[in-house]
């Protein structure tokens, strides 16, 4: 199967109950994952066949970037990245909020 690493994404986020959104991106030929499934994303997730990563099963995001990456960005999404680094900034943002009372809506 093509893609899988947004696949492997996708089940560690529903084994940790955390709320999103999963598309098939049929006009690219991939996938979009969004976080939290509603009012409004925080993070944006893609693999399709013009995603940055998409050659070496690798995903892209936009949101839930650090500081760092956002000032050394040309754009502002970060691709490369593994489906464990990126569960992780979803993970982390999920954590803060559950915290603060703020729950992301399913």
């Amino acid at each position: 199967m093509k893609y899988t690493e947004i696949f492997k994404l996708k089940q560690m986020l529903e084994n940790a109950n955390i709320p999103f959104k999963f598309n098939e991106m049929k006009e690219f030929e991939g996938f979009h994952i969004r976080y939290p499934a509603e009012p409004e994303f925080v993070c944006s997730v893609i693999q399709h066949r013009f995603s940055y990563g998409n050659e070496k099963n690798l995903l892209e995001i936009m949101g839930l970037l650090t500081q760092t990456e956002k000032e050394k960005a040309d754009d502002d999404v970060l691709g490369f990245l593994t489906a464990e680094n990126v569960f992780n900034r979803i993970k982390q943002h999920f954590d803060i909020q559950q915290m603060a009372g703020q729950p992301c809506k399913l």
